[in-house]
């Protein structure tokens, strides 16, 4: 039998919630018995507590569950720090639609005539309720989210999304840029910029035709009890940090000279960390006026010369 497992991933880095496999598994029904195997009782303990199955589903042979999967959604955890949500918003909406993605993405040409076209649904940007009082109104501190739902992605496709985003929200961009940079006959060629951190990114959906989930309930409350202990370890120190911060940011006499959250960057300029400095100079270059990367041909072009190149010296070494 095959069957389909819903994985959810807790650990750090880029994190899945709904991330899900094939792979084929014993079954225990017969024309006696019809009562199949307990899967996810069965995965959950053997499997490390960073990875929790939640469902199963039995599926016909060759079903993919990458190939298979119709739409997916992503979601993206940022501060609020100094950033316009409207003018995000803004931006994010022209990303709607079917696309050529060349410039919001890493380029992945092992393929002889790579796609870069893919559909996005929906663009949401939001600040969360957090339910509590640890982020005071308008401080910076609030938590937002963005989330992204589409067809399919393409390689750290919503990391480049969301530092060009952020780049428009902190008003060094103009909203129009995202408009622009899909413009690939005038943007062949895509500008460098850095891409955003990996750690708030979830794969949060996965959504398959003809695909029945079967949940244990006891399971299931297992795993909610585990999210919940994480829950209360996280906020615990969220909530420590953020009194020290008060009490140390209450000693600055003039509020003037306070450090500001929108100094810090979610984009990856430091690999060690979530929140790396950003380049608070004044001599800010706009993105369309920076160098741009090698076009999707030539790094094609190269590409394959250096694949029959390979090929080549296998041969001249085998005929040895």
């Amino acid at each position: 039998m095959r069957a389909y497992i819903f994985v959810c991933f807790l650990f750090v880095g880029v994190s899945a919630f709904t991330q899900v496999i094939s792979l084929t598994v014993r079954s225990k029904i017969t024309a006696e018995c019809t009562e199949e195997l307990n899967y996810v009782h069965m995965l959950n303990g053997v499997l490390p507590n960073s990875i929790r199955c939640v469902a199963w589903a039995s599926v016909p042979d060759g079903k993919s569950a990458r190939f298979d999967c119709i739409s997916r959604s992503y979601r993206y955890y940022f501060p609020k720090a100094n950033l316009d949500l409207d003018r995000i918003r803004q931006a994010a909406a022209d990303l709607v639609g079917t696309h050529d993605f060349r410039n919001f993405c890493k380029l992945d040409i092992t393929n002889s005539e790579p796609t870069f076209i893919r559909r996005i649904d929906n663009v949401t940007v939001e600040q969360l309720n957090s339910g509590h009082d640890l982020n005071s109104k308008n401080s910076g501190y609030e938590m937002c989210e963005l989330l992204v739902h589409g067809s399919g992605f393409l390689w750290h496709q919503i990391r480049c999304v969301v530092a060009i985003l952020i780049s428009i929200g902190q008003g060094k961009e103009d909203a129009s840029l995202v408009r622009m940079l899909l413009d690939i006959e005038k943007y062949p060629c895509t500008p460098n910029y850095q891409i955003a951190s990996e750690l708030p990114l979830v794969l949060f959906d996965c959504q398959f035709d003809g695909v029945d989930w079967i949940c244990d309930q006891a399971s299931l409350r297992i795993t909610i009890c585990h999210l919940q202990r994480h829950w209360a370890s996280f906020q615990i120190r969220a909530t420590m940090t953020k009194a020290m911060l008060d009490n140390l940011e209450n000693q600055i006499s003039d509020k003037q000279q306070l450090p500001i959250l929108g100094q810090l960057s979610i984009v990856d300029t430091d690999s060690n960390s979530l929140l790396g400095y950003n380049n608070t100079r004044r001599d800010y270059q706009p993105i369309l006026t920076r160098p741009v990367r090698e076009s999707v041909e030539a790094k094609v072009e190269k590409f394959q010369n250096k694949k029959t190149k390979l090929e080549t010296t296998d041969e001249i070494n085998q005929s040895d």
